[in-house]
């Protein structure tokens, strides 16, 4: 008798945690990302999360991947005419900027 009441004691409780929890979260689609408001100006919010720097050697990557991106776009026809692909342009673009 007494585990009967202790159980429908117990499920009573779990069910007024959950209601309460209910009333004072808002819902998961309406959440944002962001708990910082954009400013009225048209930018972008801030974001809150702090990053590492990247090194020396990220930074250097990006560089090469940026003007391997660029050489693509601007010669991307005649590289297409030759038979060359991104997959195979890369690598040997790469292999220029790295020496350089």
């Amino acid at each position: 008798m007494r585990l009967r009441i202790i159980i429908a004691a117990a499920a009573g409780l779990f069910a007024f945690a959950d209601l309460a929890a209910a009333q004072t979260a808002p819902a998961a689609s309406t959440r944002s990302r962001s708990t910082t408001a954009a400013p009225a100006t048209g930018t972008p919010a801030a974001t809150t999360t702090t990053r590492r720097a990247r090194s020396p050697a990220q930074l250097r990557n990006d560089q090469i991947m940026r003007a391997c991106g660029a050489e693509w776009r601007a010669g991307k026809t005649a590289l297409q005419a030759a038979g060359k692909t991104w997959r195979t342009f890369l690598p040997e673009c790469r292999a220029r900027r790295v020496r350089t």
